[in-house]
């Protein structure tokens, strides 16, 4: 007589693979996700800080402009000599790799004498900015991610 064996044969284990490879790509998802995350960062943070430095030199040019329109006489300083409370205001703008910002430069001078001699003091405040608002910076208005916006004073004598 022959014995018939109880226990089943042993089965082939399948689908072991499948596991493995849903996983895998699950993290290469994830990891293609992370990585275009930080590109955009870093992209978005790169533009920003060149529109920063833009500002900043835009607010600059607004400054020597004024500070060049004061000490040559030009009408900017007769404006701030002679406008209501003493005080002027001038839109600029600019081509080339400044264009798209607009400076808004203020001027406020006063008049003092020194033991024997006449001095005229000048404040100027130089306001850039990428977003003006008819022509003019700041801009209050907006909520743009994208604004930028640098602020410069000086003083000056003469």
């Amino acid at each position: 007589m022959t014995r018939l064996s109880l226990s089943p044969l042993p089965r082939r284990q399948r689908g072991f693979l499948v596991i493995a490879a849903v996983f895998l790509l699950v993290v290469l998802a994830a990891l293609v996700g992370y990585l275009l995350t930080v590109s955009t960062t870093s992209q978005a943070a790169s533009a920003a800080d060149a529109n920063s430095a833009r500002a900043y030199q835009a607010a600059r040019a607004g400054t020597e402009w004024a500070a060049f329109q004061i000490l040559r006489g030009g009408s900017f300083k007769t404006t701030c000599d002679t406008g209501p409370a003493f005080s002027a205001s001038s839109n600029l703008n600019f081509g080339s790799s400044l264009s798209g910002f607009a400076t808004t430069v203020s001027c406020a001078s006063a008049g003092f004498t020194e033991g024997s001699d006449s001095v005229r003091a000048y404040s100027v405040v130089s306001t850039a900015c990428n977003q003006p608002i008819s022509g003019a910076c700041p801009n209050t208005a907006t909520t743009s991610a994208a604004y930028v916006e640098r602020q410069l004073s000086l003083s000056l004598s003469n």
